[in-house]
């Protein structure tokens, strides 16, 4: 029937490219050389997305998102990926590990896999091994009655011949050695000489290795500076707030913010999403006099790295391939409008945020409410990339009161007392601290 809307919820709508070309020409995105077949015959984004989802090409699909995402939309989809790998580690923390513990063991263990079993005596296998070697032998010396006795004596004194010089040259009749293997295989273990070459040289090669890899661990530790938990959260923290701010408020400000926090942590999912928001702005310098836009494809390239760098975060409870396939169902929840800030910047509380009422998150507030109410320029890089269209209603975002709403003047002078000022809200501007 016409008025049933199936279709609510199930179509990607805050996007940028409807085709694969367009994201390809404007946007620089590249075909994947072993999935090419999957794309042949399909021109919409949508319809390939969703394709390679069914297929359980689940990073696939997520890298088409990024390039075809609105751009906003893309960072709070980034957004919530990494609260998703910070709920992980909740449950499952990631071990630390030493980078001294790498290569610190030299010993070469056998896995339980390569193990060997001894098989258990079998009476019957040896009974007839011995009865198939002594018809061997019975044949053997059938073979020899039939030749030339002359011949066969000729040949012994040869074979003996070359047996003396092999003993002459090793120390021992080949016969000999071969009765000393066989007692040797019987026996439970072997004496192993310590003055053996082979091990000699084998220690100075062991020894050798330890002092490389103890040099090498000195050289990185002197360049690299340790990790320290509060200050590492710390820093997170700083980029889950700059990015929430630009996703509430893409400005210049919150742009610059981004990249100023972003530079500190750059080799962390938030860090890397930080930086990605200010790639998003389309300006690389947002508080310059002119623009300079962004090259092609750089956020969304951003946000697929921050995606495989929360996909390969050790720690958590989901493997690579799990974590990809969540992500996919979070960005079609963001790109089909079910998942967006609007609830958060109404509650004035941000996901990441335990407690409400941070200073950082009502600054985002205003400033989401200042550009709901007064809208984009057509000047702005925010406008130029579609920002404007997906600013949050005004309606939906309250203006941010005190607790305690300030009395008039009047009323103060009515109880003797000195007016009360009303509180000041102020936005982050560059070199501010808090």
């Amino acid at each position: 029937m016409a008025d049933k809307l199936n279709w609510l919820g199930k179509h990607l709508v805050l996007i940028r490219y409807l085709n694969v070309a367009d994201a390809a020409a404007k946007e620089g995105y590249k075909i994947p050389p072993d999935l090419e077949e999957l794309f042949s015959g399909l021109t919409g984004a949508e319809d390939i997305i969703f394709r390679l989802a069914e297929d359980e090409k689940h990073k696939a699909a997520c890298e088409l998102m990024a390039y075809i995402a609105h751009r906003r939309a893309a960072v709070w989809w980034g957004y919530r990926c990494v609260l998703s790998l910070l709920e992980e580690l909740k449950v499952n923390p990631a071990e630390e590990r030493d980078i001294a513990d790498i290569g610190a063991d030299l010993n070469v263990t056998v896995p339980d896999w390569a193990n060997v079993e001894l098989p258990e005596p079998d009476p019957e296998f040896e009974s007839n091994a011995k009865a198939k070697l002594a018809e061997i032998e019975a044949k053997h010396k059938e073979m020899e009655s039939m030749l030339d006795p002359e011949i066969h004596s000729f040949v012994k004194e040869a074979v003996e011949v070359a047996f003396k010089e092999f003993e002459n040259v090793y120390g021992m009749h080949p016969i000999d050695l071969l009765k000393k293997l066989g007692e040797n295989i019987n026996a439970e273990s072997l004496p192993i000489d310590p003055a053996s070459p082979a091990l000699v040289e084998a220690a100075k090669l062991k020894a050798q290795l330890g002092q490389v890899q103890k040099d090498t661990v000195d050289t990185i530790k002197s360049v690299l500076p340790p990790k320290i938990p509060a200050v590492e959260k710390k820093k997170r923290d700083n980029a889950l707030n700059a990015v929430y701010r630009w996703a509430a408020a893409p400005d210049a400000e919150n742009s610059q913010k981004c990249l100023d926090i972003g530079n500190e942590c750059p080799d962390t999912p938030a860090g890397l999403l930080s930086l990605a928001s200010f790639w998003a702005y389309g300006d690389l310098m947002p508080m310059g006099e002119q623009t300079v836009p962004t090259p092609p494809g750089l956020a969304a390239n951003g946000l697929c790295q921050v995606l495989l760098l929360c996909a390969l975060h050790q720690g958590g409870t989901r493997k690579v391939k799990e974590r990809f396939a969540e992500y996919f169902r979070l960005g079609v929840e963001v790109l089909t409008g079910a998942d967006n800030w609007e609830p958060s910047l109404a509650a004035g509380k941000a996901p990441h945020q335990e407690e409400s009422g941070n200073g950082a998150i009502n600054g985002a507030i205003n400033g989401a409410a200042n550009v709901a109410a007064n809208g984009a320029t057509q000047t702005s890089p925010q406008a130029q990339n579609g920002l404007a269209n997906v600013t949050p209603n005004a309606d939906a975002v309250p203006a941010l009161q005190p607790e305690n709403p300030p009395e008039s003047a009047a009323e103060a002078a009515g109880r003797g007392s000195p007016p009360v000022p009303p509180p000041v809200y102020k936005r982050w501007k560059p070199g501010d601290t808090t």
